[in-house]
């Protein structure tokens, strides 16, 4: 019975180190948008790069949504998210800025297209806080300019992002 225990012990350990899936945090920041507010945008930019990922296997987790005001240094709040992220033994921190351009928006608030000008996305690996992957993404018109627009921009950007981590070196 102890033979059985030591095998079944060293399949199980072997199995959970073939299963193992890469972990990140993802920190988004809101920079030109409201200065006081979190958008529904960048909350639901967030959560569709979330589900993507955790439905790909990988641990998932975030730190709040970090707004840049104009011309504010936000170091010390991206380095809290670093250190979280190194406290919770995760792999890699995917950082995405949301560039808001809302100077013709009849609604800022609003999860739409086209309040979004850009996102500009990297990829740390905590282990020695190297940088592998990094891109932007622009909406563009293909996308409607509703929430569903939104979701499916969200969507593709979030795909974007697990193929750069796969192929420069992110462990799945």
């Amino acid at each position: 019975m102890k033979m059985y225990k030591k095998i079944m012990f060293l399949v199980l350990l072997i199995a959970g180190g073939i299963a193992s899936s890469a972990s990140f945090s993802l920190q988004i920041i809101q920079k030109d948008g409201s200065e006081n507010v979190v958008f529904d945008a960048s909350y639901m930019i967030e959560q569709t790069i979330m589900d993507f990922f955790y439905e790909n296997s990988y641990i998932v987790s975030n730190s709040p949504v970090i707004i840049q005001k104009k011309n504010e240094d936000i170091s010390e709040q991206i380095k809290k998210s670093f250190d979280a992220a190194v406290e919770g033994y995760l792999d890699l921190v995917i950082q995405a800025t949301v560039y808001y351009n809302l100077s013709d928006s009849n609604n800022p608030s609003e999860a739409v297209i086209s309040n979004i000008e850009k996102v500009e996305w990297k990829v740390i690996k905590l282990n020695d806080n190297s940088e592998i992957a990094s891109g932007k993404a622009v909406p563009g018109k293909k996308y409607r300019n509703d929430d569903d627009g939104l979701y499916f921009f969200a969507s593709e950007l979030a795909a974007n992002i697990k193929a750069a981590i796969e192929t420069k070196g992110g462990k799945k």
